[in-house]
């Protein structure tokens, strides 16, 4: 939406984003209420209108420049979908041994197993970002190092 701002096309993502909500009401509307998934209904559609709303700023960002880095983003996106596919490996794993009996654990057991997922998970998806090198990942692991520095 930077960018948007930057070529003084202001309107542009807030008309998109008006969109987005109100498609997000209806899509809450079908997906919970007509198709009865309830709060996987909000989920998927959360999901589905994101994804709107980056492809068309996207799309109306590639038509104003005349051209984007499309087969960069791409190649990217795939090595993000591997590691996020060995993310949620580590999810469903949890979820089957960890999170199995989650309505009679205690709560410092549901504590454990959720850091514990989260702690895993986080180390599973930089490494498989570090070995695919995702330069973006580099980027904010930089950023997160210079924010500690300067902190210490």
């Amino acid at each position: 939406m930077n960018a948007f701002y930057a070529l003084d096309r202001r309107k542009t993502p807030m008309l998109v984003s008006f969109l987005a909500v109100a498609l997000n009401l209806l899509f809450n509307w079908i997906f919970t209420f007509r198709l009865g998934w309830g709060y996987r209904g909000l989920a998927f559609s959360t999901g589905c209108i994101a994804t709107f709303n980056f492809l068309l700023l996207y799309a109306l960002m590639r038509r104003h420049l005349n051209g984007l880095e499309s087969r960069r983003m791409l190649v990217m996106l795939g090595k993000v979908a591997v590691a996020a596919a060995a993310l949620v490996a580590v999810c469903a794993a949890s979820s089957h041994w960890l999170l199995a009996g989650w309505e009679t654990q205690t709560f410092l057991s549901k504590l454990g197993a959720l850091l514990g997922t989260v702690s895993v998970g986080t180390l599973v998806f930089a490494g498989c970002g570090a070995a695919l090198h995702i330069e973006e990942l580099r980027q904010v692991q930089g950023a997160i190092r210079r924010r500690l520095r300067r902190a210490a």
